[in-house]
This record gives structure tokens, sequence and C-alpha cells, in this order.
């Protein structure tokens, strides 16, 4: 062997020494782990779609929505079903497709059936549920009655059954949500102020409703949406009408005056609708101080019930 190879040699494992040295040494270290933040997962936006075909002109009903996730906002997108119940189609709107205002009339006034009125009944954080309540929802109107003494006279009683909620506050059905949150989230004080609540109302229960509101104190019942179940009025005496009708009328007339235009155009006498006298049934015929004879004709139309002299 020449001295070149021994040379050789020897550098080898001069390294070969020199590396697993450098290897006991990194075995030895102790391994810093550097921790690394949590990633939040991005936040989801719910979305309403059409769960199937809704064709033009038709009154969207909650079973025609469904809501999905989005991982980015929509603009002009609703968040909740609630705020597109009731709305009408402005054109065809096929399945799957995101409701926003273009495919919505627009207007309060649209919301309501035939034979309702929108009208505007005060609140407080009290009457209106605690401000639980959302465009859209269904509520009973109750009225408390109090006369003189609480404790000798006074009562209350439900005085219109599922009515829709067209506005509360500044919140009106079909305004879009802009935000996600739902009613339970709202900031606090958010609410506060409220005073009017917007009902869709059958024409002849706003009589009532406006003697309620002057002379007692209303409260509002938030009901499930799909309970349809309603007060049967028939049951019990009519209130008697504020204005008599005309003699004279002929048996059509006398059916006229049963339609819910003509109930409310007459009125409502407010001693016998706060229960201090009820209109009995008539008997088929009857003596006058003079001693005329008068005849009835008892008109009974839904849940009406009138005896009509003539």
């Amino acid at each position: 062997m020449n001295k070149l190879t021994k040379i050789l040699a020897s550098f080898l494992i001069l390294l070969a020494a020199c590396l697993a040295a450098f290897a006991w040494w990194l075995g030895n270290q102790k391994t810093t782990i550097t921790p690394v933040a949590a990633v939040e997962p991005a936040p989801f936006h719910t979305l309403v779609i059409a769960d199937g075909a809704i064709t033009k002109g038709t009154r969207i009903e909650a079973k025609d929505l469904k809501v999905i996730d989005s991982p980015r906002p929509i603009p002009g997108a609703y968040h909740s079903i609630a705020h597109v119940t009731g709305r009408i189609a402005s054109g065809d709107i096929p399945a799957d497709t995101l409701l926003t205002e273009g495919n919505l009339l627009q207007g309060v006034a649209l919301q309501l059936s035939d034979g309702e009125r929108a009208i505007a009944l005060p609140v407080d954080e009290v009457v209106g549920v605690g401000n639980k309540l959302d465009p859209g929802d269904y509520v009973d109107v109750f009225v408390i009655l109090k006369q003189g003494n609480p404790a000798e006279k006074g009562h209350a009683r439900l005085i219109a059954s599922r009515l829709r909620v067209l506005a509360y506050g500044t919140e009106v059905i079909g305004t879009i949500d802009t935000s996600s949150s739902t009613p339970l989230n709202r900031p606090q004080g958010q609410t506060a102020q409220v005073r009017t609540a917007v009902l869709a109302t059958p024409i002849e229960d706003i009589n009532s409703l406006l003697l309620a509101s002057q002379n007692g104190k209303l409260s509002l019942a938030l009901r499930h949406p799909g309970d349809a179940g309603i007060a049967s009025a028939h049951l019990f005496p009519s209130s008697n009408l504020a204005i008599a009708p005309r003699t004279g009328l002929n048996n059509d007339e006398k059916i006229m005056l049963q339609s819910p235009d003509n109930r409310a155009f007459a009125g409502v006498e407010t001693a016998s609708w706060a229960g201090e006298k009820q209109k009995r049934a008539t008997p088929p015929r009857s003596t006058t101080a003079s001693g005329s004879s008068q005849r009835t004709l008892e008109v009974i139309k839904g849940a009406q019930r009138e005896q009509v002299r003539f």
C-alpha cells in the first residue's frame, strides 16, 4: 500500500468519525415544537332557495322553501324563511333558485289576502312577547278590560285568532335580512324602542281591535305557524251593531248585511262588545209597545249569525 492510499484511508476514517459524532449530537438535542394556531372554520351563511318550482303570481308558503349553507354571503339574498313566506312570486321560479328581491313583488299591501287589512297596534316589550316577534309570525290577540275596581269587574278574552305579523317596529316582512343572526342573538336594545306591530287582520275584526286598543290593554300571544285552530265565534252571542240597518230591505239586501265589509261599516257597540249586554236570540214574532207585530229573519253566513227585523 503506497503512501497516498494510506492518507486517503485515514481521511475517510476521520470523516466517518466526525459524521458519527455529529449524528450523536443531533440525537441528543431537545426537540422544540412551535405551537400552530388553530384555524377557525369559515362561517357559513344561511340562504333561502325554492324547494320546488314556483309559478308566477303564487303566494309563497313555508313548504315551498328550504335553506342551504353558503361559505360566502350573497348580496340581495334572504336568510330566513319567515321573511319570504307570504310573498308573491314576480315570475316563474325554478326549483333550487336563490330567492332575492328580484323574484318577489314588493310592498306590504301585497302580503294581504282578500278581505284582509293591515292595522297597526301599540305594543311594548311585554305586549310583544318580550320582543321575540318577527314579521311572518302568527299571533292571537287578547284584551284585558278593567271596569271600576279590578276586584269587582273586568275580564280578559281572545278577540282575534291567528293574525299574521307584517311588520314589527322597523322590521318589515319581505325586507332582506343583511345578517344571518337569529332573533335570539339580536344585540341588546335593538328592539327596545318598538312601539307598533302591523297585523294582517280580517276586516270584520278591525272594529273589535280598535275598541280593545282604546278601552283595554292588548297582549299578543305567539303561536306555531302550523297551528290553524281558531275560535268558533258562532257559539257565542253576536255583539250589537253600532248602526242599525234601515228598514224595508229585501231578502237579498238582508243577506248582504252579513258580508264582512257591511258588518265592519255597521260597527260594534261598545257595551255589548265588552260583555255588559249580549245580543240574545229574538223570538220569531215580537210585539212593540204600540201593539204592532214584527217578524225577524235569522241570517247565517259562515261563523256569523244575525237576527234581522222586517
